[in-house]
């Protein structure tokens, strides 16, 4: 079994090699962003190693103060921490990279043992950022008991982290493959994805959500207190808590409660031989299902659209349009129109049952102007995406995008409207419901709101265009995770152009409201930078327009992949 782990780990580390090496098919840009884009994780985890150096260091000064027999401070901490590790596993495979594991079902025409494909593919949680730096916490506390002298407590500190660990491994291998079978019906999949995309925000606020007693008056002090009932749940899920199971066993074997620590240790033990028979059983399923499931949809013929958006030819305007049935008919897509809606829901509510203010962190929401800004905002950024991608997230279609008789600023125009149509409905949802809900703020201010996001709009766009060419990335519109995210680059010069364009609206509202203390002046002088932007974001598009039409055959070998 050995051998072929270590296999397994050349292999992946040669997939690694021929992703940066020379490929005559692409050209020294594409290379040089693949390149970026597969030393990206690698960077990443390089940067975590002083973080996991700083909670080593954690976890053994809280044994060893532990050991004390004092209050631990730093053993708290880490028991805090752990809390939150189940829930990054779980929800990590629809985010982060760990849902972008080798496919195993390849691996089945080779003479290996199904329990040895399994115990690879468990053995690839490792390499998420949440169990490399939970590691070196959980060891470190047996590490720090054993230099405080007490030696029988870090023997059981160390079986419970072992056990930890194989349940955080157990739960990461089950869960990638229940979203494997789930992924296999696309109907399916998207559905979950939409499920996500609303259910994880709202268990998220549900704790503010849930706060006991009436809508609080100004001046009134808060009263945090859950109900009863949500106290009683909380306390049960925190006793069966894996991470919680391994604090209460080790703070059991220092006071001697050897009873307790035995029955942490048991129920750990228990907990990661259902996850692993659980996992083992859904990664047979997955090995013996097929590699897609549900029936195809056929649909008629359609004549081409004879519809015209105001300002576009009748080719832009079918580009737009395609942009829009892109967006509306995949979860990424769905996930930028549902996503303001649902923090505007959330934001609204805690909100309004604090009388129209909201204290968040460093910010405070006062009435539904800081609302409408605040939701306004995460609609605009959710268009990026998508946005700095806006090429290659038609896959194949691409190519006959491309074929098609149009010129290179009728498609990049369409693709700028077309996604400027995608976010202006979750825009419109932002102004409009805090304006009815709450009717509070300065009507200049309010009429200024959609000209400031109009500026910025005209600015990022051939921006996105330009990052677009330059940095293409084939996605999978289907997924709502990495895979559907654009290249890092663009992603990143995509929301520094998106933050720089938004400084010149920023200061013409502090120069009408603080500087000249006249508000009313604030949308005229924002209809008069619209007007500016507009002038920028048309003589952007001409590099724009090169850069593209240079890049028309890389783009299409991407759309072909």
């Amino acid at each position: 079994m050995f051998r072929i782990l270590r296999a397994f780990a050349w292999m992946r580390w040669r997939m690694l090699a021929n992703a940066l090496e020379h490929s005559g098919s692409r050209d020294t840009l594409q290379r040089m962003s693949l390149a970026i884009e597969n030393l990206g994780p690698i960077l990443a985890a390089v940067l975590l190693v002083p973080s996991a150096l700083l909670l080593g260091a954690m976890g053994i000064g809280g044994g060893y103060m532990l050991a004390g027999g004092g209050r631990s401070v730093p053993f708290d901490i880490a028991r805090v921490l752990l809390l939150f590790v189940p829930l990054l596993v779980i929800v990590g495979p629809l985010l982060m990279p760990g849902a972008d594991r080798t496919n195993p079902i390849r691996l089945l025409l080779l003479p290996i043992p199904r329990t040895t494909l399994y115990v690879a593919q468990s053995s690839s949680a490792f390499g998420d950022p949440w169990t490399m730096l939970m590691l070196p916490l959980v060891l470190g506390i047996p590490v720090g008991l054993a230099a405080g002298g007490a030696v029988g407590a870090a023997l059981v500190a160390l079986a419970g982290a072992l056990l930890l660990i194989a349940v955080i491994v157990g739960l990461s291998s089950l869960t990638t493959s229940i979203l494997h079978l789930v992924a296999r019906d696309r109907r399916r999949g998207e559905l979950v994805a939409l499920v996500f995309i609303i259910i994880l925000p709202m268990v998220m606020m549900l704790p503010g959500l849930m706060q006991s007693g009436p809508r609080r008056e100004r001046g009134e002090p808060r009263q945090p207190r859950l109900p009863a009932w949500a106290q009683t749940v909380t306390a049960r899920a925190l006793a069966v808590q894996p991470g919680q199971m391994f604090a209460e066993g080790t703070r059991a074997s220092v006071t001697g409660a050897g009873s307790r620590a035995a029955a942490s240790l048991a129920g750990l033990a228990a907990m990661s031989v259902v996850l692993h028979g659980l996992g083992l059983f859904a990664f047979r399923r997955v090995l013996d299902s097929p590699g897609s499931s549900g029936a195809r949809r056929g649909t008629a013929a359609r004549p081409a659209w004879g519809r015209r958006i105001p300002g576009l030819t009748i080719g832009a305007s079918a580009v737009a349009l395609g942009q829009v049935r892109l967006a509306m008919r995949t979860p990424r897509g769905r996930a930028i129109l549902l996503s303001p809606l649902m923090m505007l829901v959330i934001f609204g509510i805690m909100i309004y049952r604090g009388s129209g203010t909201m204290d968040f962190g460093p910010f405070r929401f006062n009435g539904g102007l800081s609302l409408a800004t605040f939701a306004s905002v995460i609609a605009l950024l959710g268009i990026l995406p998508i946005a700095m991608n806006q090429f290659a997230v038609d896959g194949a279609g691409l190519t006959m995008t491309l074929l098609s008789p149009l010129s290179d600023r009728e498609l990049l125009a369409g693709k700028a409207a077309g996604n400027g149509l995608i976010v202006t409905a979750p825009l419109l949802m932002s102004l409009s419901v805090p304006l009815l809900v709450f009717r509070s703020g300065s009507p200049a201010l309010w009429l200024a709101l959609p000209l400031g996001l109009l500026s910025v709009y005209l600015l990022v766009a051939p921006v996105a265009a330009i990052c677009s060419a330059t940095f293409p990335r084939a996605v999978d519109m289907n997924s709502i995770g990495r895979g559907s995210n654009a290249h890092g680059a663009a992603g990143f010069i995509g929301l520094l152009s998106f933050l720089a364009a938004g400084v010149p609206a920023i200061l013409i509202v502090l120069l009408a409201t603080r500087v000249l203390e006249r508000p009313f002046l604030a949308p005229v002088l924002l209809a008069a930078w619209c007007a500016v932007a507009a002038v920028i974001g048309r003589l952007l598009f001409r590099p724009a327009s090169r850069i593209f039409a240079a890049r028309r055959e890389n783009l299409a070998m991407i759309g072909n992949r």
